[in-house]
């Protein structure tokens, strides 16, 4: 179990992540996912985290920021996979919520046909469910579901989900150049979401490495299309355009907290390189990092991230 960040999320203001689960566990393995394909591909939930650990984990690294001024405005399970897969979700939001900071958990909603799944989603104060297509083919194509799941119960689930939680429900679209940005692909998306009326859509892009090299974002004119459906249909529509500054925050163990930002958030050869010069290192401690493998560079339409990396394993 990692504590990260806090890092400057787009949805989510000042977020300090939880990465709860082994690295790489899902039950998608996303053509666009910047962690890379999927190297242990599950729809198995189990008991991968230890809630009392996790809560102390945020308790620690809460004191340390607040001897720096900082209070995040988010704690987000957002895990180096599907945090869902993890059946002490619930009891981990459960023990955080009393220290006062609102709790949010970012899901692709695969699991929400599971009970269990959604009672355990309800302790968080937002949820962002991933509703990437509509249309079998294209959400075979993007998301690469374990061939466990199926279509219509997964958005079932999400229906069920989204009519009884008391919370902020978000949802998320990658929109990729090709496959998923055409007027047919963005109606059916739009209509089903305007559904599950949620305080906002938010519409992204590829701008991080993904997992496969094909992937790119749609042409400007394919975007506000997709966008100006999107508003036929619901009231809240946001673009997420560009990269958020990071602004990883002042840290006794500077390269510790790197990594574990890396694991789940790759970065720009900038963002690192302000925040090595902050904690006054070089950047041949980097080059020490690559050349022991542990984590690796990737250029992206010119510019250049970084990403840690990880071991592989089988799919369950």
């Amino acid at each position: 179990m990692d504590v990260f960040g806090p890092v400057q999320s787009r949805r989510l203001g000042l977020s300090l992540g939880i990465n709860h689960l082994p690295p790489k566990t899902c039950t998608y393995s996303c053509v666009y996912c910047q962690l890379g394909r999927t190297s242990f591909m599950t729809t198995n939930r189990a008991a991968f985290s230890e809630p009392q650990k996790i809560f102390q984990g945020i308790h620690d690294h809460l004191k340390k920021l607040a001897k720096e001024g900082i209070r995040p405005d988010t704690i987000t399970f957002v895990s180096n996979g599907e945090p869902t897969l993890d059946r002490s979700l619930g009891e981990a939001i459960r023990l955080v919520k009393p220290l006062g900071i609102q709790t949010a958990v970012i899901t692709n909603a695969s699991l929400l046909w599971h009970p269990d799944t959604r009672a355990q989603l309800m302790e968080a104060d937002v949820v962002s469910l991933k509703v990437d297509s509509v249309v079998e083919d294209t959400w075979h194509k993007i998301d690469r579901p374990h061939g466990t799941l199926h279509l219509d119960e997964v958005f079932n689930g999400i229906h069920w989900f989204a009519q009884t939680y008391k919370g902020k429900l978000i949802t998320e679209t990658m929109l990729i150049g090709g496959i998923n940005d055409t007027d047919t692909e963005a109606k059916a998306a739009a209509v089903f979401i305007s559904d599950l009326q949620p305080h906002t859509a938010y519409l992204a892009l590829p701008l991080r490495p993904p997992a496969e090299e094909w992937v790119h974002p749609p042409s400007e004119e394919r975007l506000m299309a997709v966008y100006h459906i999107f508003k036929e249909h619901i009231p809240q529509v946001e673009l997420m355009l560009d990269l958020p500054e990071t602004d990883l925050p002042a840290s006794a163990e500077p390269l510790q907290a790197l990594l574990n930002t890396l694991k789940v958030h790759p970065l720009g050869k900038k963002e690192i390189g302000e925040f090595l010069h902050n904690q006054q290192l070089s950047w041949s401690v980097m080059d020490d990092l690559i050349r022991q493998g542990i984590i690796k560079s990737i250029p992206v339409r010119g510019t250049e991230f970084f990403i840690r990396t990880y071991p592989k394993k089988n799919s369950s």
